[in-house]
């Protein structure tokens, strides 16, 4: 099966938009002074860009070949 460049892009899109929306969350329990899970939301914030750079280098490595 090949390796599609155009999925991981996908996937990568998918993982910056759920960053985003940690983030926003983030600030809402920020805004209700609750730290603990503010800072869980930023956490997952950080895991979900970590994971569109892995998509962003499986799909470099797909169009490499």
């Amino acid at each position: 099966m090949a390796d599609s460049p155009e999925i991981h892009e996908r996937a990568m899109e998918t993982h910056e938009q759920a960053a985003v929306r940690h983030e926003k969350a983030a600030e809402f329990w920020e805004d209700r002074q609750d730290t603990e899970r503010a800072e869980l939301e930023r956490r997952n914030a950080q895991v979900e860009r970590e994971a569109a750079e892995l998509e962003r280098e499986r799909a470099r490595l797909a169009r490499e070949g």
